[in-house]
């Protein structure tokens, strides 16, 4: 430990005699001491400004990386909705073509006079199914309109 002291004390003498020998030397040049300590005043209030809008500026990086992680969210959230609608969309027409052909085939079964309990079965059903289908794409139409919304809301109630 007396080692370090020891040159910690040695700093210290060699840091008062620099101060000194800029001191004697600003006025051995004619340079007014007062002006120095004011240009050494007017450069800490510069790094201080300097440091608190560093300060602010980490802040409003913060702030906006926040937002967009929050928009990115809604992003992927938004492109997970659409996929669902779209998977429903698609089933949607699916079921429809062939309640389509199912329909075909028992016009032609009736215009032939073969009326088959069959056909007719399969016609009820793929109505039904075609039924679902649209249900099932109005609900995910109503949840990627309430998904579009609900940050709208969410921002409206922050506001208020």
């Amino acid at each position: 430990m007396s080692e370090f002291e020891n040159l910690d004390q040695r700093l210290q003498a060699a840091l008062e005699r620099i101060e000194k020998g800029v001191a004697n030397q600003t006025t051995s040049q004619g340079i007014d001491p007062e002006e120095v300590n004011r240009l050494k005043a007017a450069l800490a209030d510069a790094e201080r400004a300097t440091s608190e809008a560093d300060d602010r500026l980490a802040a409003q990086k913060a702030d906006h990386h926040q937002a967009l992680a929050r928009l990115e969210e809604g992003l992927q959230a938004q492109r997970q909705t659409g996929m669902v609608l779209d998977a429903e969309l698609q089933r949607l027409r699916e079921v429809n073509q062939q309640l389509t052909e199912n329909n075909r085939a028992l016009r032609e079964a009736c215009e032939s006079g073969q009326v088959d309990a069959a056909l007719i079965n399969q016609a009820m059903l793929a109505e039904l199914e075609s039924l679902r289908a649209a249900r099932a794409a109005e609900k995910a139409e109503i949840e990627a309109a309430m998904a579009a919304i609900e940050p709208l809301l969410v921002a409206t109630e922050g506001d208020a």
